[in-house]
């Protein structure tokens, strides 16, 4: 059975916006570094996010490691696990990947 989304969020998300921009920015650099190796393109790589944005990415960022959670530990309960281990979230991903896609 599956637990009913959340239609808001009271208060902010726990993850810091600071590590979403990081980790948005790394990726960022990434795609930009692909495609100057790709296309050749030189420029200076510069990218912001607005506040807002990086709050709406944090709490997308949330939802998605709270989901993991909550399904790695609903599998390691159905293995009888005493722990939940990498091998749960790694069963997981994949169909976690597919719901959050669509």
């Amino acid at each position: 059975a599956r637990r009913p989304a959340r239609a808001t969020r009271m208060s902010p998300p726990s993850v810091p916006r600071e590590l979403v921009y990081a980790i948005a920015r790394a990726a960022w650099v990434a795609d930009d570094d692909r495609e100057r190796r790709e296309r050749g393109v030189e420029r200076e790589f510069d990218a912001t996010a607005k506040p807002e944005a990086l709050e709406v990415m944090a709490t997308l960022v949330e939802a998605f490691v709270e989901e993991a959670t909550h399904r790695a530990c609903a599998l390691a309960t159905l293995e009888g696990a005493r722990a939940v281990d990498g091998e749960h979230l790694e069963r997981v991903l994949p169909q976690l990947m597919l719901d959050f896609a669509g």
